[in-house]
């Protein structure tokens, strides 16, 4: 029995061993314990000559700000600024950094000099004292120093970092060119279908029309649906219009759709468009989910609404409809009500227009809306 529990814990432990969170934990922490080896046990007892008390203090207050100044630089100030080429931006970072390094050093030899330590604590502390505490203002030496004694560490897990960082990108940009690659083939093949079924309702339209108006009426919007969708959206930009254009006229079809049921359709659209263009086909899903999930189940009273409001160069685009009890929504509300639909259209907009959109699901009970905000071009 023993021998069998310390097996299944050890087989757990292996388990645990093989998560990449967990081996991410064991290269960090052995990261930094080489770099507190070489901050404390190579540079200072080498090149540092004072008491063990002063070497294990400055190494301590140095291995802090090169743990400090990686995390600030590679997860703040790289990302925020240096990738995105805003070199005022870095500098500011870089600054900021620089006066709390300077201000930690001088207050550390400081103490250091107060409380008796010799060697070469007191060429530290004469330099810094005589630089005062603005000397990261007054003198360039000051600034040279600065650089040179607490900033060398942090350039080898900073470099490593930013090689990372390029493959990772790299990466994701292979990928992303072959997934076009296998859209743009998939659209190829899609395309036969499409060409012959819009031609051939072209002609149904013109022989139903004399016949049946409001038939031939369903056939037009039929068929400027499909317009829109063979020869608009191989645009990577569209007009806003024309987008809410094909939007009305899917509404259009679910109302002739679903007459003499109870179910009320609405769409309200404020604000100027035609200046705007929009990624094509990115707000249908919405629209979709909402006939899909809202109107099945035979429910009374069943609702959709539409509303598109532009303003201040911003597009609020909200649906809501009512939910049959059966379809209440729980934990992922993307998910459990959307499916794949609205987590492709999540992925597009975090793609398309990253931190230029704000998307906000609210399930409720019987009521369920999605609304997004999209900064216009």
């Amino acid at each position: 029995m023993q021998a069998s529990w310390l097996s299944s814990r050890f087989q757990s432990v292996i388990k645990s061993l093989k998560r990449p969170a967990t081996r991410n934990w064991i290269r960090r922490v052995l990261l930094w314990s080489v770099i507190w080896w070489a901050i404390r046990y190579v540079y200072f007892s080498t090149f540092y000559k004072a008491s063990s008390f002063a070497q294990t203090t400055t190494a301590l207050l140095l291995f802090v700000q090169t743990l400090v100044m990686y995390y600030v630089f590679a997860y703040k100030v790289f990302p925020r600024a240096i990738y995105k080429r805003r070199i005022g931006q870095f500098f500011l970072w870089l600054s900021g950094v620089y006066i709390v390094i300077y201000q930690t050093n001088y207050w550390l030899f400081y103490w250091l000099h107060a409380i008796g330590e010799t060697g070469r604590v007191d060429r530290e502390s004469k330099l810094l004292a005589d630089w005062g505490i603005l000397g990261f203002i007054t003198s360039g030496s000051a600034f040279f120093w600065t650089i040179l004694w607490s900033f060398p560490f942090v350039v080898f897990p900073l470099t490593w970092r930013v090689v990372q960082d390029v493959i990772g990108l790299r990466t994701r940009t292979i990928q992303l060119e072959k997934d076009k690659l296998v859209l743009e083939l998939d659209f190829l093949k899609s395309q036969v279908n499409p060409h012959f079924l819009f031609n051939t309702l072209n002609s149904v339209y013109a022989r139903v029309f004399d016949i049946d108006e409001q038939a031939g009426d369903l056939i037009l919007q039929l068929s400027e649906l499909m317009r829109y969708n063979l020869y608009e959206t191989n645009q990577p930009r569209v007009d806003l219009a024309k987008e809410l254009g094909y939007i009305q006229n899917y509404l259009e079809l679910e109302r002739n759709r679903l007459e003499g049921q109870q179910v009320r359709i609405e769409y309200e659209q404020t604000g100027e468009v035609t200046p705007y263009q929009i990624v094509p086909l990115l707000l249908i899903a919405f629209v979709e989910n909402a006939f899909k999930h809202g109107v099945k189940g035979g429910r009374k009273n069943a609702y959709v609404r539409v509303k598109a409001e532009v303003a201040a160069q911003t597009l609020l685009f909200t649906v809501e409809n009512s939910v049959p009890p059966k379809r209440q929504v729980v934990n992922d509300p993307i998910r459990k009500s959307g499916g794949v639909g609205l987590v492709n259209v999540r992925r597009r907009l975090g793609t398309l227009y990253p931190d230029q959109h704000e998307l906000r699901i609210s399930p409720g009970e019987g009521v369920y809306a999605v609304s997004v905000a999209i900064k216009l071009c």
